[in-house]
């Protein structure tokens, strides 16, 4: 199998208000909900739902995660969020994230995420269909 190492999408996001601290930072914690946005986006760009997967009892909970802050966003920054696949996935599925402000690296972060069965809560191989895309 060839992995497509073309698997980057970008997604901007607008810093909001409800985000930011007594600091005015985006507060640490929403990064987390950041990369998720840019895990859903990655997933529909290569034709696939999340919401589908659920129905189709399939769920990825987040297993690890680590982050590197190297400067803060603010309010109503225009942040660009870059989310690749590090690897075909199996049972787990692995991304890596950049975040950039005006060009300028802010923000990179690594999760780790296992395919769950939802009826079961054991963990299952990734759907061949995605392998497919991401391969293809």
């Amino acid at each position: 199998m060839n992995f497509n190492q073309n698997k980057t999408f970008k997604t901007t996001i607008t810093a909001r208000y409800s985000e930011t601290d007594s600091m005015s930072f985006v507060h640490h914690s929403n990064y987390l909900k950041y990369y998720e946005i840019g895990r859903l986006e990655w997933l529909k760009n290569i034709g696939f739902s999340y919401k589908k997967l659920e129905e189709n009892n399939i769920i990825l909970p987040v297993i690890r995660s680590n982050i590197t802050f190297r400067k803060p966003a603010f309010f109503d920054d225009k942040l660009i969020l870059e989310t690749t696949l590090i690897k075909i996935p199996s049972y787990s599925i692995e991304f890596k994230y950049k975040i950039f402000k005006n060009k300028l690296l802010i923000n990179e972060a690594y999760t780790k995420l296992v395919f769950l069965s939802k009826l079961t809560n054991k963990a299952i191989r990734c759907p061949k269909k995605i392998i497919e895309a991401v391969i293809g």
